[in-house]
């Protein structure tokens, strides 16, 4: 009498222990979901691995979230896209009188104009800082090569539209007891006004 062979119980790779590690490993939000799933591990491992798995994924995510993209990666980068603007614009400015300090580059755009760079220890520029006491249009002039130089993919009516965002063309609006902020592609325009040194118009980078 013949016997008939005995199949082998294949494990279905969705319940194999190998899956499950892949997972905690490659995309830990499946992993913890297929900890719980299978509920071969007792409670307190099942919890360890959450945690760990928990912690390996949000944690990068949290260091990304926390860094801030500088503006210019060195003051040469930043004048290379001053004199770029300045070209497009078909302007005469430039920057005079540069001085560097530890953590800023100060130079003049004209005798009204001054323009501060913070930088970090590399050198990298994470702000722009322009304080004008100068006439109306030399202010708007040089903040609307600011915002060009800073968001180049935007044309001129852009710039003029974020400019208006900055309610900088409202009268009634009272600039010494408000400030304004306007995010734009990733860039952040603040203005205010104050009346010892003038308009303060900063740019930075969104986290």
């Amino acid at each position: 009498m013949l016997h008939e062979p005995k199949l082998k119980h294949r494990t279905s790779i969705l319940k194999s222990t190998w899956f499950m590690w892949f997972w905690l490993i490659i995309f830990p939000p499946v992993g913890i979901f297929l900890v719980w799933k299978r509920g071969r591990l007792t409670k307190m491992k099942r919890t360890i691995a959450t945690v760990i798995a928990t912690a390996y994924f949000v944690f990068p995510i949290i260091i990304v979230m926390a860094t801030t993209l500088p503006l210019y990666n060195n003051h040469e980068e930043f004048i290379e896209a001053f004199n770029k603007e300045v070209k497009n614009l078909d302007l005469s400015y430039s920057l005079e009188n540069i001085k560097k300090e530890e953590e800023t580059i100060t130079s003049k755009l004209d005798k009204d104009i001054t323009l501060i760079e913070n930088i970090d220890e590399k050198g990298a520029v994470h702000e722009l800082v322009m304080v004008g006491q100068g006439e109306g249009m030399d202010i708007i002039l040089s903040m609307g090569l600011l915002i060009g130089m800073t968001n180049p993919n935007l044309n001129q009516s852009q710039v003029g539209t974020v400019l208006k965002e900055l309610r900088l063309f409202d009268e009634s609006y009272q600039y010494q007891n408000n400030e304004t902020t306007v995010e734009k592609n990733t860039i952040r325009y603040n203005l205010k006004y104050d009346q010892s040194v003038g308009v303060i118009f900063s740019i930075s980078k969104v986290n």
